[in-house]
């Protein structure tokens, strides 16, 4: 529905990235009023790890959105490219992800759309959080009372058992979005794949995932158990922050045998006289 840019203002040197919306038959009230609300979110966030969210426009050239440039692939085309290259530096990059959710989550917001492809992160390890589409204001308090149904947004190989009922979500949906992702990155797959979309939402509410431990030989008992406790049906079994999976994280360690840098391939020899 978007088209990114790398735009750079006028008479300076800086670029930008722009999320635009062009003029035509997809440019409805209801997607410039998505681009909108991200905006509305992303101005609310400052942090290292999250995507800086600068200005949003409209007019007869379309619906624009200027952010941060970050240019770097995203989580899962690196997945795609093997999780074997990201295992020797995997947990500075899920520290850093799970401080950015974290931080969105204690300014009042859950994203509901945890997933690699909305972590941007570079070879120095930096990241990050990008999209804010789907984030929704947390109910607190007595207002969790009276909220009404939520719509069922999200990715499907990611979304908790509650996002997918259509109830009102806190910071426990995404910690499981999160979990799917931290699997997905450990194995290589994701915890539960189906041939249609109703078989998969129904692994979601009712099938537990192939332990970590019969995919990953490599994996920390303890690290396994802290990511099939976010994998939980049930909220409450979770655990209840990203900084508590953050402190566990930084108290052990992913793998039992730290995974080496991989080599280098060298460049390909090509014979000028071919």
């Amino acid at each position: 529905m978007f088209e990114i840019w790398a735009v750079k203002p006028i008479g300076k040197d800086e670029p930008f990235a722009m999320k635009w919306l062009p003029p035509g038959p997809k440019h409805t009230r209801q997607s410039s009023g998505e681009l909108k609300h991200e905006y509305m979110v992303g101005k609310t966030l400052d942090h290292p790890s999250v995507i800086k969210t600068l200005d949003f426009g409209t007019g007869k050239d379309g619906t624009f959105l200027i952010m941060e440039l970050f240019k770097t692939p995203n989580l899962k085309q690196q997945i795609h490219d093997g999780v074997e290259q990201l295992h020797w530096r995997l947990e500075e990059i899920l520290a850093a992800a799970a401080l950015s959710v974290e931080y969105m989550h204690k300014q009042g917001w859950t994203h509901r759309d945890i997933k690699p492809d909305n972590f941007l992160v570079n070879d120095e390890n930096e990241v990050r959080l990008i999209d804010f589409t789907l984030a929704r204001k947390i109910k607190k308090g007595i207002s969790k009372l009276f909220g009404n149904k939520a719509p069922v947004q999200g990715t499907y190989s990611y979304m908790a058992p509650e996002q997918i009922r259509g109830k009102e979500v806190d910071e426990r949906a995404d910690i499981y979005s999160f979990g799917c992702m931290v699997y997905e990155l450990m194995c290589g797959k994701l915890p539960y794949t189906a041939s249609s979309s109703s078989e998969l939402l129904n692994k979601h509410l009712k099938a537990r995932p192939q332990p970590i431990s019969m995919l990953q030989k490599n994996v920390q008992p303890e690290f396994a158990n802290l990511v099939h406790r976010m994998l939980e049906k049930d909220p409450n079994d979770r655990p209840d922050t990203l900084m508590e999976f953050y402190r566990e994280l930084k108290a052990g360690r992913c793998f039992h045998i730290k995974p080496k840098k991989p080599e280098e391939k060298p460049p390909e020899d090509h014979d000028d006289n071919v």
